[in-house]
């Protein structure tokens, strides 16, 4: 009987050093990109900024797929006597007639589309090596805004599965060695 239950508790640890990794190394990615995209957010907040108003502003089919769309809104703006013109995309959003969860995922882009028509003021920071570059400072806008507080919530996940799983493997490694020492002074 111990030979058949030592191939599965093999199985077992091998299938749960793996998670360990695997959450580990998610841990570490997620790390990685939220420091990376932190700092690069904390740099954008220096950029100067400026009002800048919409031209044009739009739902539109992505590249990626007939099923897809995104807002895609063209400003303009003056930087000291220079104009400037440059384009701001939205995430893609699926179309009305996919399926979807939640429904009606496109409803509030339209809604922001509509709410901003040309001429609409909004504020965005500007790259002052390349003033057409901008970024858009509002994390109310469907088109931009930081990104570090969702990364943190996805490292959080992730730290805390890696914690779990790691609590899991120490737990169950007592445990294992413990009926070893009881089998062993048998």
């Amino acid at each position: 009987m111990p030979t058949e239950m030592a191939p599965k508790r093999q199985l077992m640890w091998l299938t749960l050093t793996a998670l360990v990794l695997l959450s580990g190394l998610c841990t570490i990615f997620a790390l990685v990109v939220t420091a990376a995209q932190a700092w690069q957010e904390h740099a954008q907040e220096r950029w100067p900024e400026v009002t800048a108003h919409v031209d044009t502003c739009g739902l539109e089919r992505t590249s990626s797929g007939p099923q897809k769309y995104h807002i895609r809104c063209r400003l303009s703006y003056a930087v000291g006597a220079e104009q400037n013109v440059t384009n701001v995309y939205s995430m893609n959003v699926p179309s009305p007639e996919v399926w979807q969860y939640p429904p009606n995922q496109i409803g509030p882009f339209e809604q922001w589309v509509d709410e901003h028509p040309p001429g609409t003021p909004i504020l965005v920071h500007y790259d002052p090596a390349k003033h057409t570059k901008v970024v858009l400072m509002s994390t109310d806008m469907l088109v931009g805004g930081p990104h570090t507080r969702s990364n943190i919530k996805v490292l959080e996940a992730f730290a805390g599965s890696f914690v779990i799983l790691l609590a899991i493997a120490g737990i169950t490694r007592l445990k294992s060695r413990g009926k070893a020492d009881v089998l062993q002074s048998r």
